[in-house]
């Protein structure tokens, strides 16, 4: 089944490391992806395009993420691959940009290859591994290689048919070490473990963004006398995440021990009541502490406010400068 075209949300943050190591062990399909993308990223988005499609079918589905293939869905039904091909997708920056999507057991890889270098790609690599790169100026003035494949995400790929993979980004060389063991990989380091753990139901994720070191302060929108006042209260969490299921839509804030966690749960209520609003911010929310975390729970009708609100670091994930 196709899933239509959607605008993905994809983070660039930068950060640092929470100072918890959780053990991941590969039972879901993030900590899948977890396994397979670079021990030094700070930044996690994640979309499980299956478990989408299962939910919403062929229809016009009512939701706020999608893979970063999604938004060429209309112009690659003539390519070797594209988003009805992707189980998920994860996607992390730190140094630079990684991508990983996970691919459908029955998508022929020969194919792809052939339909790659057909399209004017310059191939690569081993066998096993073709790489294929192209320039911006082999696009045309659509943004189109060979009029299928959109230049933003596929300039440089790789094919990884034994893990059903396609890489793409560029860390792409960072990528192909964790796959083969070379270095350490984010299930490896465990540094996103502890936000990881605050995923419920992980079986049932649709999305999840994650970032060890939030964007704080209205991400520069706003001058540091007015984020003081717009964000009195609030404390400045270790780690933020937010997790979508088909029931429910939560953001999470991460502190060092229970006591901060207390506080900032007080101080969110109070600017989610009160201030939250200046920001566009529009959705109900039910906050609560829980040991060193503070959940903000939202219905999944407020979906698109909640991710739009992760990108702009706006509502449950407000934040001041500084620690």
């Amino acid at each position: 089944m196709r899933l239509p075209g959607r605008l993905a949300l994809v983070t660039v943050l930068t950060g640092g490391s929470l100072t918890g190591c959780a053990l991941l062990d590969g039972s879901s399909r993030l900590e899948e992806a977890l396994e397979y993308l670079p021990a030094d990223a700070t930044t996690l988005s994640f979309v499980d395009r299956a478990a989408v499609t299962e939910r919403v079918g062929d229809g016009e589905p009512e939701t706020a993420y999608g893979t970063e293939l999604a938004r060429w869905s209309a112009v690659m039904d003539d390519a070797a691959f594209d988003d009805a091909d992707v189980e998920w997708e994860a996607v992390t920056s730190g140094d630079g940009l990684s991508r990983v999507w996970k691919m459908s057991d029955d998508l022929d890889f020969d194919a792809v290859a052939a339909d790659l270098e057909d399209a004017g790609f310059e191939r690569s690599g081993s066998s096993d591994r073709p790489a294929f790169t192209a320039d911006l100026a082999d696009a045309d003035e659509t943004g189109l290689i060979g009029g299928r494949y959109p230049a933003a995400p596929l300039l440089t790929l790789v094919l990884l048919p034994d893990e059903e993979l396609i890489v793409s980004g560029s860390e792409v060389d960072a990528l192909l070490d964790v796959v083969a063991d070379d270095t350490d990989s984010l299930a490896d380091a465990g540094s996103f473990g502890d936000l990881v753990d605050e995923a419920e139901d992980q079986g049932a994720l649709e999305y999840a963004a994650l970032t060890l070191e939030p964007s704080c302060a209205g991400s520069g929108r706003i001058s540091p006398a007015q984020a003081a006042q717009q964000y009195e209260g609030l404390l400045h969490p270790d780690g933020t995440a937010l997790f979508a299921t088909p029931d429910e839509v939560t953001g999470v804030r991460l502190f060092a021990g229970e006591k901060d966690a207390a506080a900032d749960a007080d101080g969110l209520a109070t600017y989610l009541d009160e201030r939250a609003d200046l920001t566009g911010f529009d959705a109900d929310v039910e906050v609560e502490a829980d040991d060193r975390a503070v959940l903000a729970r939202a219905s999944p009708k407020d979906r698109q406010t909640m991710a739009q609100a992760w990108l702009q670091a706006d509502g449950p994930f407000a934040c001041p400068l500084g620690k």
